[in-house]
């Protein structure tokens, strides 16, 4: 736990203030990586000592995503949940997790839009059916 409390102090890593904003937000590598669009490789590799650093759009969204502020999290200055503060007191005037993240899901979306509701019905029942079956490891329907 010394490294999550170091985070908060001047001059901490910022693979330890990306770590610390991730768990502070209770999302896990591979959930944030979801909503990032990366792998959780990635996601991985940013909160290693040693390993690679997200660009500067990656961590504006990442400070998003946990409710940390950019300034804190990108450059270790200034407070980290100034954001967070306000914005629980605040609502959103979007919430991103209802638009598509990336273009399979934009194309999903576009082609959804334009189906009569027979198709759609049956669509969401083909949807329901490979979540459910991917939730109890059908080896026929692999999670990525």
């Amino acid at each position: 736990m010394k490294a999550m409390n170091s985070a908060y102090a001047p001059g901490a890593r910022l693979c330890d203030r990306m770590r610390l904003s991730r768990a502070s937000s209770k999302l896990s590598q591979a959930s944030l990586s979801r909503r990032l669009g990366v792998t959780a490789s990635a996601v991985a590799q940013w909160e290693s000592t040693r390993g690679t650093t997200p660009g500067v759009d990656r961590l504006r969204k990442i400070a998003l995503i946990t409710g940390v502020s950019f300034e804190w999290l990108a450059t270790g200055e200034g407070s980290a949940f100034e954001r967070r503060t306000r914005a629980a007191q605040e609502s959103p005037a979007v919430n991103l997790d209802c638009y598509a993240q990336d273009l399979a899901e934009e194309l999903l979306l576009s082609h959804f839009r334009n189906m009569k509701r027979k198709a759609r019905d049956a669509l969401l029942g083909m949807a329901e059916a490979l979540v459910h079956a991917a939730e109890r490891g059908s080896p026929a329907v692999k999670r990525r």
